[in-house]
């Protein structure tokens, strides 16, 4: 393949990673790691080939066979792409994000082991004795399922609140909805009934994660300084009614 050929193949492939997360790292086994780690969840790839081209885009967790593979999805991307950048032997590096406890990036170098085409288009790659983590929050998340509002400009989404803490929150929209990107501020207003007499206001923040399937479109919210003030009083008015907290207006 030539240099002019690499050059496109490259601009054709790369895309816009997320910004690195400051947290506190470990090194964890790999079996804790992976339980973290929510079945169909996005996973950010990256990977060199041999002579030094680089590939970075996303694809689906599938899970683990046993203790001997993790199964991804392959990207969707062209076939020759496919063969030229995903071959058994070919290093890459994983990284994702888990919405599970206090959130945690979860990152570890793997090899691609086997190919499969058939029945359907996976990759077979080895599972490392340990990972790293990087613990994304210092507040644990309370879970919640509040209606609300999600505000970008002019663009106003209807989406659900899933989870909650003093710092931030996920929200979930349609996945037919308009996509926000990474580094967006976003205002999230949640809804209360007509005839609520308290004023709650309104949760500011910035994109830091997202992820997305055929049922939705997941967000990570870390609220600015104002959001983190407001959101005090949103959380002094949750109450537990048996399966998550709500509000009690």
């Amino acid at each position: 393949m030539s240099a002019q050929g690499s050059s496109k193949r490259q601009d054709r492939i790369d895309v816009k990673e997320a910004p690195a997360i400051n947290g506190n790292e470990s090194t964890i086994n790999s079996t804790d790691a992976i339980a973290m780690v929510d079945h169909g969840s996005e996973l950010t790839i990256n990977l060199t080939t041999p002579v030094g081209i680089k590939y970075m885009g996303k694809t689906k967790f599938i899970g683990t066979h046993s203790d001997n593979f993790i199964l991804l999805e392959i990207p969707n991307i062209s076939e020759d792409d496919q063969d030229y950048f995903f071959q058994e032997g070919f290093w890459m590096n994983i990284r994702a994000i888990s919405q599970k406890g206090e959130g945690a990036l979860i990152y570890f170098r793997t090899q691609i082991m086997h190919i499969l085409k058939e029945p359907i288009p996976l990759i077979m790659v080895s599972i490392p004795g340990m990972m790293k983590v990087n613990q994304l929050r210092k507040e644990p998340r309370y879970d919640v399922a509040l209606k609300a509002h999600a505000e970008v400009g002019q663009t106003k989404l209807e989406c659900e609140v899933r989870d909650l803490s003093k710092g931030g929150c996920r929200f979930i929209t349609s996945p037919l909805a308009k996509k926000y990107d990474v580094g967006e501020e976003v205002v999230i207003n949640i809804v209360t009934s007509s005839n609520s007499k308290v004023k709650l206001l309104p949760l500011y923040g910035t994109i830091c994660n997202l992820q997305s399937s055929m049922h939705y479109a997941k967000y990570g919210l870390k609220f600015s300084e104002t959001g983190q003030t407001h959101v005090k009083s949103l959380l002094g008015l949750l109450k537990f009614d048996g399966v998550k907290l709500t509000l009690k207006l």
